[in-house]
């Protein structure tokens, strides 16, 4: 079943509305896990590592057939969007102006793997369980969850993991 494209974004309220930088968020997700990582993408994070990482994610949610992936409106990827074309901002705290806005979407995260165009830049499950974090910036995706996650995500074959602290978004840093 394809994702579907939703009107309301409620369900990003919880992104929206945590307690760290939107930097920091966009980069790395949501924060307040016990464990977090990093992928990182150079040269690419191949198709063989994005399905590993799939593998993985439904094994640490009770919700892995009740999903949400975000896809930046700035990324020149289409989607089809939502009937309102109704967009969730995460809010830079100094100049209360939006840095980004996103599209929302729902579905079972098998469904993601035929997410055409650019990969989501955010998903997590209903439950909160863990979140995913691919910006356009910078050179990783950010994984957030339970250490059994992390550690799982950490010895995948295949997967270019590291571990990482959480506010560490800056290059020399992570």
């Amino acid at each position: 079943m394809p994702l579907r494209a939703l009107a309301d974004v409620s369900p990003a309220e919880w992104f929206v509305e945590a307690n760290a930088p939107w930097w920091t968020r966009v980069c790395l997700g949501a924060p307040g896990f016990d464990a977090d990582a990093r992928l990182q993408l150079i040269p690419d994070l191949t198709d063989a590592s994005t399905t590993t990482l799939r593998r993985i994610l439904p094994h640490h949610t009770t919700t892995a057939d009740d999903c949400y992936f975000a896809q930046w409106d700035g990324s020149g990827w289409e989607p089809p969007l939502p009937p309102t074309g109704t967009t969730f901002s995460v809010i830079d705290e100094e100049t209360h102006h939006a840095v980004r806005d996103y599209h929302l979407f729902a579905g079972a995260l098998d469904d993601s793997g035929r997410w055409e165009g650019d990969p989501p830049h955010l998903m997590w499950p209903a439950d909160h369980a863990w979140c995913v974090a691919a910006d356009v910036d910078p050179d990783w995706i950010g994984v957030g969850g339970t250490q059994a996650l992390v550690d799982e995500v950490l010895a995948a074959p295949g997967l270019d993991a590291t571990r990482s602290a959480y506010d560490a978004t800056d290059w020399e840093t992570r």
